[in-house]
């Protein structure tokens, strides 16, 4: 009964005051500001004449156009959330007012709409300019281009790190970001190191050792879904391309990220003239060492159009573990978790029915819901690495191939999200008239369902929200023009 009460109330006081404003500037019409000469009586006999009455719903268009338009896409998305699978959820917002939503809060497996979570903390966390460093370090000073010891290979956590032969194995990779191996190289050779009295071991003790989330299904590991998770990586941590690294492998298979990534800087330096005495293992670098050379990832701002733009899972697992790592421990992903949940309640997001197991969406039981999805979007600033990264219908990211030909093209940016059950769709509509909306769409499909048809869904929905508000022009509804006598 309170509710009602409230809910009664406020319409009669947002008229009352809209009365009460209205009045007074008609009031103030027959006011003389101070100083001015007054007229005379007989000047004009017409008087001005109100063709709208002062509590015509004219008096307020917005408010009209609002719910004639939020009507409109009402119709549509029950027709879409009817043909969907029970088990979806829709909400679309107009900055802090809701527009439309079905099931906001049903819990449901996120599939890659989880890597907004994981983006939103890694920026609190560790900033926009954090840059993974991938360091070659010595135990002692070389000596006249001589290491009388190891060289060693200290990981960063880089996620990006590739020599060109892997580059050319990727069919995409020219839109996509990467971050050189080979000038890793090229900075130890610039250093002046001509031999080594060892050989290069690989330090990956920046995180843990676990290379594969528990719960991810083993078919992960086949399908190259993800690559073995490691402080030191190059190449996603794939064999293959250690003794050559600057050629394609037509055999690729995960391995241990760690000693491969060792084994192939061995193998750029030597190419490059650097010998060694011994074979490439992996280790802890001494507690006192000597920077050799350096190579920093891109930063965090542009990572994230990996990430969020090509849903990259393993530099999303990364993230993660740099998000729980600290001086006195490695990172690991139940610290990471930990992390991104303290991040998400601090900002105040709906997280009641939010299960977090990895940073990437893979965990088939996450679960997230359609109002946290919206929510978090709905609170970025335009300027932020979350927005200006997600992917673009028909132009960018995992979008590039939707929607072209469509009044959603160049409008949608949103974060896709796909497994063999789900398909999410969270982010931004650019309206035609002008504004913008923020939505998320996911569907967690049964083993009947049509994943095509759920993908003409989410297209479908694209469409019809860049064309809201689709309602009379605020010029048919504004107050009619005054008229004399």
């Amino acid at each position: 009964m309170e509710s009602a009460a409230v809910v009664s109330r406020r319409p009669r006081s947002r008229r009352w005051g809209i009365a009460a404003t209205l009045a007074t500037s008609v009031a103030l019409v027959g006011v003389a500001p101070v100083g001015a000469q007054e007229v005379p009586p007989a000047v004009s006999s017409v008087v001005p004449r109100l063709v709208t009455p002062i509590f015509s719903a004219r008096r307020v268009p917005d408010l009209l156009i609002a719910d004639r338009a939020d009507a409109a896409v009402a119709v549509v998305a029950d027709d879409l959330m009817d043909r969907a699978p029970t088990s979806s959820c829709l909400v679309v917002r107009d900055g802090d007012r809701v527009v439309y939503e079905r099931n906001p809060d049903l819990p449901l497996a996120p599939a890659s709409t989880h890597k907004l979570g994981t983006s939103l903390a890694a920026l609190e966390r560790l900033g926009p300019d954090h840059r993974a460093v991938t360091e070659v370090r010595t135990g002692s000073e070389p000596v006249v281009g001589v290491v009388d010891g190891d060289l060693f290979l200290v990981g960063g956590g880089d996620p990006l790190l590739v020599t060109p032969g892997y580059l050319v194995t990727l069919q995409d990779r020219d839109n996509r970001l990467t971050s050189s191996f080979d000038d890793l190289a090229d900075a130890v050779v610039a250093s002046g190191v001509r031999e080594v009295r060892g050989r290069v071991v690989g330090d990956d003790g920046r995180y843990d050792d676990v290379r594969y989330v528990d719960s991810w299904p083993d078919r992960y590991q086949r399908q190259d879904t993800v690559g073995p998770l490691s402080a030191l990586t190059v190449n996603d941590g794939v064999t293959g391309l250690s003794v050559d690294p600057d050629e394609p492998a037509d055999v690729r298979r995960p391995g241990e990220p760690t000693l491969l990534a060792a084994q192939t800087m061995q193998t750029l330096l030597e190419d490059r003239g650097v010998t060694f005495s011994g074979e490439p293992t992996t280790g802890r670098a001494p507690t006192v060492t000597t920077e050799v050379a350096r190579h920093e990832s891109p930063p965090l701002r542009d990572v994230l159009s990996e990430v969020l733009g090509w849903s990259d899972n393993y530099a999303a697992e990364l993230l993660l573990k740099e998000l729980g790592r600290s001086p006195e421990r490695p990172g690991t992903t139940a610290d990471g978790l930990a992390a991104v949940r303290d991040v998400l309640a601090a900002r105040g997001l709906p997280i009641d029915g939010l299960v977090l197991n990895d940073g990437s969406g893979l965990d088939e039981g996450n679960r997230t819901t359609c109002r946290f999805l919206a929510a978090l979007l709905a609170v970025e600033p335009q300027d932020s690495p979350i927005v200006d990264n997600l992917s673009v219908a028909s132009e960018s990211g995992t979008l590039f191939q939707r929607m072209g030909g469509t009044p959603a093209e160049g409008r949608i940016r949103a974060k896709t999200g796909t497994l063999n059950s789900v398909l999410g769709l969270a982010g931004y509509a650019d309206t035609v008239p002008g504004s913008q909306l923020t939505f998320a769409f996911v569907v967690n499909i049964p083993p009947t369902g049509d994943p095509d048809a759920t993908t003409a869904l989410q297209d479908e929905l694209a469409n019809v929200l860049v064309a809201y508000p689709d309602a009379p022009p605020v010029s048919s509804l504004e107050p009619l023009p005054v008229t004399s006598g």
